[in-house]
C-alpha cells in the first residue's frame, strides 16, 4: 500500500491502483461489520477516477458513480456515472442500499446537505460509509499541510505554486486546479477546502436521522478518533459507519 501511495499521482492507471487497493480493504472492513455487496444498488459519492466503483462493481454490486467531473472521465466500465453535486443528487428517495463518501465531504461548502441527501436516497436498513482526513490532522491541510496549522492566509502564501508538484498534467485538467487561489475554498474550479472535523462530523450526524455503527481510524489498528481535541490531530483518516433505520419513530403529538 506505501509503495502505492508514493506512486499513486504519476498517471491515472497509477491512482487507480491506489484506489483500488483501498476499497480491497474496505471490503474486508464492511464484510466485517456484516455488509456485503453482492447484488447491492451501491452510490459511491464524488467516485473521482473510479477505483473504488470498479472493485465494488467486480464485488457483485450495481454500482452508480456520482461525481461534479464524472463527464469529463473516459472510463466509465464499472457502472452507471452520474455528473452531478452531491448537495443536489438527481436520483430518487429510498434508491440505494449502500451509499460510499470518502474524502468528499471535507470540499463541500455546505457539508450538512450531503449528509440530508445520503439519508435521502439510502433505503430504510441502508449503510453509509463515510471517511474524511480530518482537517486538524497531518494531512487535513492536503497540498497545503502542514502549514495549514498557521492559518489559511499564510498556508497559501508558503506554498504558492509550489503546489503543482502535486498536481501532474493529467490532475490539473482533470481537477482544473488554480495555483493562485485566494481561498482555500477556491483551489479547484468547483470544489475546495473547508475546515471538517471530527466534532463537526458527529453533529451533523446527530442531527440527522442516520444512526451510528462504528467509528474509527480507518486502517489503523489502534484509534485516537474518539479522544476530545487530541483525536483531531491523531487521526489521519477518520470512518464512520452509519445505518438508516428501518422505521422512524412517529412523531411526538401536540
Amino acid at each position: 500500500m506505501y509503495g502505492l501511495a508514493l506512486k499513486r499521482l504519476q498517471s491515472q492507471a497509477a491512482y487507480h491502483a491506489f484506489q483500488a487497493a483501498q476499497a480491497s480493504m474496505l471490503l474486508r472492513y464492511l464484510a466485517g461489520h456484516g455488509v456485503e455487496l453482492s447484488n447491492r444498488a451501491l452510490l459511491d459519492l464524488g467516485s473521482g477516477i473510479g477505483g473504488y466503483s470498479r472493485v465494488f462493481g467486480e464485488a457483485g454490486a450495481r454500482v452508480t458513480s456520482l461525481d461534479l467531473m464524472a463527464d469529463r472521465i473516459s472510463s466509465q466500465e464499472y457502472g452507471a456515472a452520474l455528473s452531478a453535486s452531491a448537495t443536489a443528487i438527481p436520483l430518487a428517495d429510498n434508491s440505494f442500499d449502500i451509499v460510499f463518501c470518502a474524502s468528499l465531504i471535507e470540499h463541500v461548502q455546505q457539508p450538512e446537505r450531503v449528509i440530508v441527501e445520503i439519508e435521502r436516497v439510502l433505503k430504510p436498513g441502508g449503510i453509509c460509509y463515510l471517511s474524511f482526513p480530518p482537517f486538524y490532522s497531518p494531512r487535513g491541510g492536503h497540498e497545503y499541510a502542514p502549514f495549514h496549522y498557521f492559518g489559511e492566509k499564510i498556508a497559501l502564501r508558503l506554498v504558492g505554486r509550489r503546489a503543482m508538484k502535486y498536481h501532474p498534467e493529467w490532475l490539473q485538467d482533470l481537477y482544473q486546479v488554480s495555483y493562485e487561489p485566494s481561498s482555500f475554498a477556491k483551489i479547484y474550479a468547483d470544489w475546495g477546502l473547508y475546515v471538517m472535523t471530527i466534532g463537526k462530523a458527529r453533529s451533523l450526524i446527530e442531527n440527522s436521522r442516520l444512526q451510528l455503527v462504528d467509528l474509527s481510524t480507518r486502517y489503523m489498528p489502534v484509534s485516537f478518533v474518539r479522544w476530545p481535541i487530541l483525536g483531531e490531530f491523531l487521526t489521519w483518516h477518520v470512518q464512520f459507519l452509519l445505518r438508516k433505520p428501518d422505521v422512524f419513530p412517529a412523531p411526538e403529538s401536540a
